[in-house]
């Protein structure tokens, strides 16, 4: 079952990619370039739980805790503990790696837009496998596939547009802040209304209703939206590809 769910994934998603590879004007990148940060963030589930586990340990140091909060706002703690940072920074660190292997050979913005798919496809890859053994849990998994993906997709843009900036002489401090900002906030979220959703573990059955709700509702979310980054990814890749780097 799991290595059925990391080919059924790896198909899904290549498509995509492959799809935007070849939209991008006036020529796609190279294999070489298109493949290394797949391959790359393959690598960066296993790094990120040592991220993980310097993240954790920050929070501990800094005695930051949800004390008496609700337990929407401790699932919202948790789940930026568990998934929402350290898997972000992790990406944000192999995407950075990407980009410095190929910095004499990006051309625009939409270059570190496919970086940011391809980590995110390379991260995704070896976590569906490990999940694949989970039966149902599984199978729902693939309603949300391309989260890490779209969120490798925000993160770069916001990254690329920073470097389009800074070559510009225009302000990207904001650029920069996005990049990782945003990403970790919907990770957060959603990891927070589903995976790591206390209130769904209430004894208080009111309690446990509302957690579902909220699981059901930000999977149907989150399951529109990644098809909206694609969507703007591909309606876009004109403008992206126009902000030359080079």
């Amino acid at each position: 079952m799991a290595i059925l769910q990391a080919i059924l994934s790896t198909a899904i998603l290549g498509l995509f990619y492959y799809r935007m590879l070849k939209r991008e004007t006036p020529s796609p990148v190279s294999w070489i370039q298109a493949l290394t940060p797949i391959g790359l963030g393959l690598l960066s589930l296993s790094v990120s739980f040592y991220v993980f586990l310097g993240v954790s340990l920050l929070i501990n140091t800094l005695g930051i805790s949800a004390g008496n909060a609700s337990l929407f706002i401790k699932s919202m703690l948790f789940a930026f503990m568990m998934a929402g940072c350290p898997e972000e920074l992790t990406k944000l660190i192999f995407m950075l790696i990407t980009i410095f292997i190929f910095r004499k050979k990006i051309r625009n913005v939409y270059e570190y837009i496919l970086i940011g798919a391809a980590v995110g496809i390379g991260f995704t890859i070896p976590e569906e496998f490990v999940y694949g053994d989970a039966g149902t849990v599984a199978w729902f998994r693939l309603l949300t596939l391309a989260g890490h993906m779209v969120y490798g997709i925000i993160m770069a843009k916001h990254l690329g547009l920073a470097r389009y900036n800074k070559i510009n002489g225009q302000p990207r401090f904001m650029q920069y802040v996005l990049a990782f900002a945003v990403p970790v906030l919907l990770h957060t979220l959603y990891d927070a209304c589903t995976s790591n959703n206390l209130m769904m573990l209430s004894e208080d059955s009111a309690v446990s209703d509302r957690g579902i709700i909220f699981g059901i509702a930000a999977t149907a979310v989150h399951f529109i939206g990644q098809f909206v980054i694609l969507y703007m990814a591909k309606k876009n890749t004109e403008k992206y590809c126009g902000m030359a780097l080079l």
